[in-house]
């Protein structure tokens, strides 16, 4: 059930939208990548020296790199949007503005390390750190679309602490697998361009690290479905595990597949996907944990509630750990 002060239809779809758009982004980026037209416009903010666009005599990769900034544009509109509606919507809901507005900031920050990574000729740290912002943006993006449906009432626990704490672990395991899959990329085959550089680094050690940080996420997936089951959580919170699970599955027989089948184009764009997917999943775990209600103005003198009653998941406040005090 939703909160009487979530967000209209409208802005929902809205916030959904922009969470789309920031997949997409890192879709065509790929495709740029694959295609070896990350140089296809040599230079930033213009196409190359003399001219914004590309003209006639331009071939294909200065077109798929060109229609790739173009695509920042329509993100970057969304993204005016989600502050229209996140500022229209009443009462006012600060975190709300605070994670729209933050949305169009992100654009223009990528847009500029966009920049800086042609102008360094696709340096592989440039690369990386383009698109580990992009993880970082679509992470945000399910922020702010989970927040809209709730209300901004105490955050309310519906699992143990532990199992909240083994959730954020998962976050920071995400983050480890990330890190070094733009490793695996920067020392691949696909950089962009014939001439770009790449890690020094073994390519085959990096990649079956990166598959031990995929097996270490999947087995934290597993345990964390087994808790939720076994101290009886909300079924929506075990569903949400199980969205990971069924995620993750598919990328790793994929990285897989396209490992030993030497990293075809199709397949590395399809795990590129799922790594999208993989976010998104994951941090609406965190969201699932717990809820928010509307928040109640207590009367003068009044007093507040007993911070041992119990929740309604029936699990206890713990004495040392306020419910008003979690927060995600």
């Amino acid at each position: 059930m939703s909160s009487p002060s979530a967000v209209s239809p409208l802005a929902r779809r809205v916030f959904l939208a922009n969470l789309c758009a920031q997949i997409g982004i890192v879709i065509t980026g790929g495709l740029v990548r694959l295609t070896g037209s990350g140089l296809g416009c040599d230079t930033w903010p213009r196409c190359n020296d003399d001219q914004w666009t590309p003209h006639g005599e331009s071939d294909i990769y200065t077109f798929i790199e060109f229609g790739n900034r173009m695509l920042a544009y329509v993100v970057g509109a969304i993204a005016v949007a989600a502050i229209v509606v996140a500022w229209r919507h009443r009462p006012v809901r600060k975190e709300i503005r605070y994670l729209a507005v933050f949305q169009l900031f992100a654009v223009v920050g990528q847009a500029i390390v966009g920049g800086i990574t042609v102008l360094t000729d696709l340096h592989p740290a440039a690369v990386a750190s383009h698109l580990l912002v992009s993880m970082f943006m679509i992470g945000s993006a399910v922020a702010l679309y989970e927040r809209s449906g709730e209300g901004d009432g105490p955050v309310r626990p519906l699992v143990r602490r532990e199992i909240r704490r083994f959730g954020a672990g998962a976050i920071g395991v995400l983050s480890a697998l990330l890190v070094v899959g733009t490793i695996v990329t920067g020392s691949g085959p696909h950089a962009g361009d014939e001439e770009a550089r790449r890690f020094d680094v073994d390519v085959d050690q990096m990649a079956w690290l990166h598959a031990d940080l995929a097996f270490l996420l999947l087995g934290a997936a597993i345990a964390l479905a087994l808790a939720l089951r076994v101290t009886d959580a909300p079924a929506a919170a075990q569903h949400r595990v199980w969205w990971l699970l069924g995620v993750m599955v598919p990328q790793g027989l994929i990285g897989y597949t396209q490992y030993f089948n030497g990293l075809p184009e199709w397949q590395v764009s399809l795990h590129m996907f799922g790594a999208c997917l993989v976010v998104v999943t994951t941090t609406r775990i965190l969201f699932g944990l717990r809820e928010r209600g509307e928040q109640i103005e207590a009367a003068d003198g009044a007093d507040g509630p007993d911070r041992k009653a119990e929740n309604a998941a029936g699990v206890p406040a713990q004495a040392d750990e306020p419910v008003t005090a979690t927060r995600y």
